[in-house]
């Protein structure tokens, strides 16, 4: 055996302290190592550091590197641990069960494999078992990672009628990954509840739940959408935790009741605490580049299949550039592997749309359309970097073949051409005098009733013939609807008529008076009445 390095040492005391090492696998460490496996997490941490140190200041290589191999790969303590199984054969408990594993799939991993299949963001392998109640595992989710289960499952009894609250205490001596949660952003912490049942399941809620940290209620949605099951979100309560004091015990509690509503039967529930790696969009985004694609190759011949197929009749179809949720031009097209539209969707508007009520459905048809299965359309993608960001819409042939989708309306026929008045003119005819000669047309429009006289009594005003002005030539309407041949005579407006007002001196005042009255001469005396 070689000798213990001081970088082996180190290096294995820092994958105690990570966050890979949740308390399931710190209890059966210990365990395989003879040491007692209960009290917190940082007991059990320290536990395990004391032996690693004790074996390398004794030089005793053997004992270093069998702990060093446990810590490794815990999965491993079932074979070569001999107290392990001693214990395991003679305790109950399930924390100490060699079968329950924290994580599940489709083959035997150790917990950073599971966690790493965790966040692939889909998959049969990328779920997470509760510790402490193996029957549960939550579905994965591309926007996190689960880095650390805090404590043991709350159960939530059955209350088809009253009210009941579950209570869980936190303090963040009991765990050092919560003193980086106040450093670094993207760790949060996380409240999951799920049914009791099998499989993968869904982030559910009791009917009737609000949840509240140190006393304070936290708004959120605790149903998800109507009708829409798996758009439930866990519920982030890192703002409403005092992390700052070590010492301090955070009450983190859920009231719930009616928890026969959900499935329509009666059914327990399960509350747990995770801290979580958030994972922006624009990482899933850049993860839809470099992932899955749809050659373009593959579009053109299936176009071209449909185009020779004698029962299917092709024609040329419209292709939107824009994103149906959004109503952008689409800057990342992409769509479900199993859809078979060739319209896609931009990435970013997906995401941000699943992020807030995850039910994956493709926008266009409506079908599951799940991150693993996301893929880039390469065809659409070629168009999209050929054409201008004005360009909205293309024109795609039967042949795959595509081109600008040059759409314009036909500018209104000249009413006043060849001299035919259109429809809407009715009877009116607008003649126009320039000069000698006489035009006529239909009006560009209708004139008013008072409007008329005044173009009839403009009409008869005469036109130098000589003039050089610029001016448009006056215009004459005539009605042909008139019952007479006869020139009619303009209507004039009517005189206003105005009433005459009795002075203080007994004379009327009229405005026009018709006789005027002598000049008084000075100093004379006013008549009398």
């Amino acid at each position: 055996m070689a000798s213990i390095t001081q970088y082996d040492v180190e290096a294995t005391i820092r994958k105690v302290k990570g966050t890979g090492m949740v308390n399931k696998i710190l209890q059966l460490i210990c365990v395989g190592e003879g040491l007692t496996k209960y009290g917190v997490k940082a007991e059990l941490q320290q536990k395990i550091i004391d032996s690693i140190q004790r074996h390398a200041k004794n030089g005793d290589a053997n004992k270093f590197y069998r702990l060093k191999a446990m810590i490794d790969d815990p999965t491993s303590i079932e074979e070569s641990a001999s107290p392990y199984r001693a214990m395991a054969g003679s305790s109950s408990s399930p924390a100490v069960n060699p079968p329950a594993t924290p994580f599940s799939g489709p083959s035997k991993s150790n917990h950073l494999s599971a966690v790493a299949a965790h966040n692939q963001g889909g998959g049969p392998a990328a779920t997470y078992r509760i510790i402490g109640h193996p029957r549960i595992e939550f579905k994965s989710s591309p926007y996190y990672a689960i880095e650390e289960q805090l404590g043991a499952p709350t159960q939530c009894d059955i209350m088809t009628h009253h009210r009941h609250t579950v209570k869980v205490p936190l303090r963040p001596i009991d765990y050092p990954i919560l003193t980086r949660v106040q450093t670094d952003p993207n760790l949060k912490v996380m409240v999951f509840c799920a049914a009791e049942g099998g499989g993968r399941q869904d982030i559910a809620f009791p009917h009737q739940s609000e949840i509240k940290v140190n006393g304070g209620e936290v708004k959120a949605n605790l149903r998800g959408l109507k009708n829409k099951p798996g758009s439930t979100r866990p519920v982030e309560i890192t703002k409403e935790l005092r992390l700052n004091i070590p010492a301090y015990s955070n009450n983190v509690e859920m009231t719930y009741a009616l928890t026969s509503k959900v499935g329509g039967r009666s059914e327990k529930f399960y509350l747990v605490l995770y801290v979580v790696r958030s994972i922006p969009v624009t990482d899933l985004v850049k993860k839809l580049e470099n992932g899955k694609r749809i050659t373009e190759k593959s579009v053109v011949d299936d176009m071209l299949n449909k185009a020779r197929d004698a029962d299917i009749v092709t024609t040329a179809s419209v292709l939107s550039l824009k994103c149906p949720l959004s109503t952008l031009r689409i800057s990342l097209p992409v769509r479900s592997i199993a859809c078979r539209h060739n319209q896609c969707f931009d990435a970013t508007s997906y995401l941000q749309l699943q992020e807030q009520g995850p039910t994956w459905l493709c926008p266009i048809c409506n079908n599951p359309a799940p991150f693993d299965s996301l893929a880039v359309d390469e065809y659409v993608n070629s168009i999209l970097k050929g054409t201008s960001r004005s360009v909205d819409q293309v024109t795609i042939q039967p042949d795959a073949k595509w081109e600008l989708n040059n759409r314009k309306e036909q500018p209104a026929s000249n009413s006043r051409s060849n001299g035919v008045a259109s429809d809407s003119d009715d009877d009116i005819v607008e003649i126009t005098k320039s000069g000698n000669s006489v035009r006529m047309g239909a009006p560009a429009y209708k004139p008013a009733l008072g409007g008329l006289s005044q173009s009839r009594e403009s009409s008869g005003t005469p036109k130098n013939p000589g003039s050089t002005s610029s001016k448009r030539p006056i215009s004459a309407v005539i009605d042909l609807t008139s019952s007479g041949d006869e020139d009619e005579e303009p209507i004039r407006a009517p005189k206003r008529q105005l009433n005459a007002s009795t002075n203080t001196n007994g004379f009327s005042s009229l405005p026009n008076p018709p006789f005027s009255l002598p000049a008084r001469p000075p100093n004379a005396f006013p008549p009398r009445p």
